[in-house]
C-alpha cells in the first residue's frame, strides 16, 4: 500500500481535503520541498501527477515506489551520459551522491525548493565553475519504442516477455515524440521547469539537456549498456529573464507551499483523484 500513514489517525478528509491532524503536523520539518520533478505538478502543469497526489508525497502520507528497472538504468546510463557530453565539450561535470548531500544540493540556498542537478561545470580542482557560460546539465533517457504498461492499485507497471525485454505497444513513437516536425529536438515543459529551477537557485541562466535514448535491450540487461551504440541528442536551454520566470513559475510555486504544505491541508481533490485514490482502496 503506497499510503504508509493512517486515515483519521495521520490525516482526516474534510471539504474535498485531506487534512493533516494537529499530531502529524507537528512533525512538519520533516516535510519535503519542491524539487525540480515535483515544481510541474505543484503548478499543475505534469500530465502524470496532480497538485493532489504530490502533496501527499511531500507530507510524507503517500510514498511512490521507485521502479527497480529503471533505478538500475539510471545507475549504469547516466554516468555515461554525463562523461559523453563531458568529453564532447570539454567541461568536466560534478554528479552527487544523493546521501552525502542529503538529497539536497540547495539545502543553505532555499527552504522551500531543493533537488540536485545532474551535472554541475567544475574546475580543475573541483569546484563548482559556471564562468564563460558553462552550462549546468540535465540528463534524460528515453525508450525508442513506445512500450506496454498496465496500472494496477495506482501504480503503472512496465510489461516484459520472458525474456524480461519491454513489450512494445508502438515502434519508434517515443522517440518520435522528442522531436517537432522540422526534426528539431523539443523539451516538454515539466523538464524545462525543473532545470530552471535549478538555474534560479544558482542564479545562472544557461543550462543543457542530453537526451539518450535507449533500445528495448537496455531495459533488460543495462549492464551492458555502451554509449558509442547509442544516440545522444543535445540542446542548450536559457532563462533570459529571470525575474519573469520568478514571477511567473517560483513564486507561484512558493505560494502553493505556504498555502497547503505549511498548514497542512491539501489541493482540493479532483475528480481524478478520487478515482486515483478509489484505486488505492484509501476511499
Amino acid at each position: 500500500m503506497p499510503f504508509i500513514k493512517t486515515l483519521n489517525k495521520d490525516f482526516v478528509i474534510k471539504n474535498n481535503h485531506f487534512e493533516l491532524t494537529p499530531n502529524y503536523l507537528k512533525d512538519s520539518w520533516k516535510f519535503k520541498k519542491i524539487t525540480g520533478t515535483r515544481l510541474s505538478a505543484v503548478l499543475g502543469k505534469n500530465k502524470y501527477t496532480s497538485p493532489f497526489k504530490v502533496w501527499c508525497c511531500m507530507v510524507g502520507i503517500y510514498s511512490e515506489p521507485i521502479d527497480p528497472t529503471l533505478a538500475k538504468l539510471g545507475m549504469f546510463v547516466e554516468p555515461k551520459v554525463r562523461d559523453y557530453v563531458s568529453q564532447k565539450l570539454n567541461i568536466k561535470f560534478k554528479d552527487y551522491v544523493p546521501a552525502e548531500v542529503k538529497w539536497d544540493v540547495f539545502k543553505d540556498v532555499d527552504k522551500v525548493f531543493g533537488g540536485i542537478p545532474d551535472g554541475e561545470p567544475v574546475d580543475e580542482n573541483g569546484n563548482v565553475d559556471y564562468s564563460n557560460g558553462k552550462p549546468m546539465l540535465e540528463i534524460k533517457t528515453s525508450s525508442i519504442d513506445a512500450f506496454v504498461y498496465k496500472t494496477h492499485k495506482g501504480l503503472m507497471h512496465m510489461q516484459k516477455d520472458e525474456q524480461g525485454l519491454p513489450l512494445v505497444k508502438e515502434p519508434g513513437k517515443k522517440k518520435l515524440s522528442w522531436f517537432d516536425d522540422n526534426g528539431k529536438l523539443k523539451v516538454s515543459q515539466e523538464y524545462m521547469y525543473q532545470l530552471g529551477l535549478y538555474l534560479y537557485l544558482r542564479k545562472i541562466t544557461k543550462g543543457m539537456f542530453a537526451v539518450c535514448f535507449l533500445t528495448r535491450q537496455d531495459y533488460a540487461h543495462p549492464e551492458n549498456f555502451e554509449i558509442d551504440d547509442h544516440e545522444v541528442c543535445m540542446c542548450g536551454f536559457g532563462i533570459s529573464d529571470m525575474t519573469k520566470f520568478s514571477k511567473q513559475v517560483v513564486e507561484p510555486a512558493r505560494a502553493w507551499y505556504e498555502k497547503y504544505i505549511k498548514t497542512g491541508i491539501s489541493p482540493e481533490m479532483t475528480e481524478a483523484d478520487k478515482a486515483w485514490l478509489k484505486e488505492v482502496e484509501l476511499l
